[in-house]
């Protein structure tokens, strides 16, 4: 592109982005045409990102000035082959067009195109939420919302007070690593709704078997074959449907539609159960049964922009939190109790702090963020000197979770710092009551996560045999794992070594290593996505890399191969990322040598032979998005350290945790929600509780943006 074109759309431009005096833009335009413009043009579309299209439309064109201002404070361009600019007029064209974003993003706040994956949230550039003044909040628009697994199963199933354990379940969740339940990512397909079909027959088959059990006493007089229920019984018993599965009365309209259906149905002789069964199934089909309604039926905040109604709200935080239907938001949102932020603030506050409430889906925000929970699904090759149990990694992992985030304060730093951690545990304390976990139990899960609120305790009590402990003494059992001889009589212990954290629990390197070895890519690409908010392009098509099988050579020596250039511009972004990990082996166990089986041997004599190879574990952080990170590492504790105390971690951990609750992904319109909720975060010393509470009441969680009367359609 001719660069006097380039320079006078530039110059058009920046007026707009930079609001800077003239030297400044004149540094602007300098720096673009000598640094930007030979790679990002129409001809050559360098990164699938042109610049010579650039417009005066400011609000059309912010996202693609985060985007550079993000490459520029990344480090990453220019690239290192091209000349380099001057440290100081870098820094000064980041704070001229950083300056003029901010004023940009709080002119306007009109939302970009934003991919619906949750692993693709990094896409829209961080500088954009949090490079200035937010603009004014943009809530999303209204949605349908369906059900998870567990919103019917625990939720719909469990309202009906049957036995419907036997019941199949219609819906699943996508078994990729991260944020699962997404609005945007589900239906219900044909297969579902054979199943749902299914499953309001049996339903409606129990409720009128005649069991005393099964049957309420309303629902009597539509068991006789012989007699059809006269229109006062009827209604009585749509209406006794309605408040099971809707948990709400049903209008008259809706009254007289399914009167309407049932006289069409035993229109025939003989189908007076079929009508009835028929009449039963209706409410359990309907599209608000199975899905959460968030169209914003409440009052209208300004133009455009309305509340969730009291109802949409109850079930909105009830999921928030669980899969249950939780009485208390019901019963408020009834008696005119559901309706200000004040409303939301006090029934959020209330269930998160009673100890009594199950409330699964705050240790599970910390399963899908981390993925520690996923260690039970990594295949191991069996070991001659431990047996691997990692189910008891996991619920170890989930008890130092929870005892931090009890305790509250500065939620995200000790989870990645803390030097404590449970061993093989399973003895605690409930308020100074003692109780135990069976491995074959789940109970305990339900119980760390509903009691964020007691005071838990654990201890070391006389055991005579450990679960997990095997009866040959010349193998390893789970405290190996961690560095220790035998299980320790303390819960928790400061663990041996410089050893911190999640990401250097057993749990989460036997989750993100392979079955037969370390993966410091998948380790490197966690960070890089979870912790610095960035995002990695997949492998290219036709792009295999095949590492050496050399048991004489380290992991790392072996991924010299991901240095050639069809691979190095994303690996340099993750291995170094991923290599100070190597200190533990893929069952998370310490070591000082690399231990590497040599198959081959094995396979021939039918005996382990092992090579012990020298351990390198310094590591780099390249291109983080803040200077202050970038640079080599000597081990994995450095760099946590590094990563923990970053301002940018703790906004990216704020970003995740509102497409955990909001079950989308972040747009520029809610810049202003998540700016908000990194300083409650901040001011509440880092209490993961008031960020919740700071989330589940903002625009983004509470409003719906909708059309206004006379808008264009």
């Amino acid at each position: 592109m001719n660069t006097l074109i380039f320079s006078a759309l530039v110059s058009a431009f920046l007026p707009n982005v930079v609001a800077a005096d003239t030297k400044d833009e004149a540094l602007v335009q300098l720096f673009f045409k000598e640094h930007c413009v030979r790679c990002h043009n129409a001809t050559t579309k360098k990164g699938k990102f042109e610049l010579h299209d650039l417009k005066t439309d400011l609000a059309g064109n912010n996202a693609r000035f985060a985007a550079i201002l993000e490459r520029l404070r990344a480090g990453d361009m220019p690239p290192e082959k091209e000349p380099q600019p001057d440290l100081d007029t870098l820094k000064k064209v980041i704070d001229v067009i950083q300056a003029g974003l901010g004023k940009a993003t709080s002119g306007s706040a009109k939302a970009v195109e934003v991919p619906v994956r949750p692993g693709d949230g990094n896409h829209l550039p961080h500088s954009l939420l949090f490079g200035g003044k937010p603009g004014p909040s943009v809530p999303p628009p209204a949605r349908l919302w369906r059900l998870s697994p567990e919103g019917y199963s625990v939720g719909l199933l469990k309202s009906l007070n049957l036995g419907a354990g036997r019941l199949s379940q219609p819906f699943s969740l996508h078994n990729e690593p991260g944020i699962k339940d997404f609005a945007a990512l589900y239906w219900i397909d044909d297969g579902g709704t054979d199943i749902l079909m299914r499953n309001a027959e049996s339903i409606a088959g129990m409720l009128l078997n005649g069991k005393p059990a099964q049957t309420p006493p309303e629902f009597k007089p539509l068991t006789n074959p012989g007699k059809a229920p006269t229109r006062e019984q009827l209604e009585t018993v749509i209406r006794s449907m309605y408040r099971m599965v809707l948990v709400r009365e049903p209008s008259p309209e809706e009254i007289e539609s399914l009167l309407v259906l049932h006289k069409k149905c035993s229109e025939a002789p003989g189908d007076i159960l079929s009508a009835n069964r028929t009449v039963l199934m209706a409410p359990l089909l309907s599209p608000e049964a199975l899905h959460r309604f968030e169209v914003g039926r409440g009052a209208e905040v300004r133009p455009g922009v309305r509340t969730l109604g009291p109802h949409e709200l109850a079930f909105s935080l009830s999921l928030a939190f669980s899969g249950t239907r939780e009485p208390g938001l019901f019963a408020a949102a009834k008696n005119g109790g559901l309706k200000t932020k004040e409303d939301v603030e006090k029934h959020v506050r209330r269930i998160y702090e009673d100890p009594n409430l199950y409330k699964p889906r705050i240790l599970g925000f910390f399963h899908e963020y981390f993925g520690y929970d996923r260690a039970p699904l990594v295949c191991k090759d069996a070991q001659p000197d431990y047996v691997h149990h990692a189910d008891q990694l996991v619920l170890d992992t989930d008890l130092l979770v929870m005892g931090i985030v009890q305790k509250d304060k500065d939620v995200l730093k000790e989870l990645l710092t803390t030097p404590k951690s449970f061993v093989n545990s399973g003895w605690f304390k409930r308020d100074g009551v003692p109780a135990s976990w069976n491995r074959n139990d789940v109970t305990l899960h339900q119980y760390l996560s509903t009691n964020l609120g007691s005071r838990l305790d654990f201890y070391a009590k006389d055991r005579p045999s450990s679960p997990n402990r095997p009866r040959d003494k010349n193998k390893g059992a789970t405290e190996t794992a961690y560095g220790f001889d035998e299980w320790p009589q303390k819960q928790p212990v400061d663990l041996p070594g410089d050893r911190i954290g999640i990401l250097m629990q057993p749990s989460w390197l036997v989750a993100w290593g392979s079955n037969f070895d370390n993966d410091p890519v998948r380790r490197g690409l966690w960070i890089r996505e979870r912790l610095l908010g960035d995002k990695v392009p997949e492998v290219p098509v036709g792009v295999v890399i095949v590492l050496p099988d050399d048991p004489k050579r380290t992991l790392r020596d072996r991924m010299k191969v991901t240095k050639e250039n069809a691979c190095w511009k994303c690996h340099q972004k993750i291995d170094d990322l991923g290599f100070p990990f190597e200190a533990f082996d893929h069952f998370g166990r310490p070591r000082e040598t690399e231990n590497s089986v040599d198959y081959k041997a094995l396979q021939e004599t039918k005996k382990w032979v092992v090579h012990k190879l020298p351990l390198d574990t310094t590591g780099y952080v390249y291109a983080s998005g803040d200077p202050k990170l970038d640079g080599p590492v000597k081990n994995a504790a450095e760099m946590i350290r590094k990563l923990a105390d970053s301002e940018r971690v703790r906004q990216v951990f704020v970003r995740h945790a509102f497409r955990y609750f909001t079950g989308r992904n972040e747009t520029p319109g809610d810049a202003a929600t998540l700016q908000e909720a990194d300083r409650v975060y901040v001011r509440s010393g880092g209490s993961f509780k008031e960020l919740v509470v700071s989330l589940l009441t903002s625009e983004s969680f509470l409003c719906r943006s909708v059309q206004t009367q006379g808008a264009k359609k």
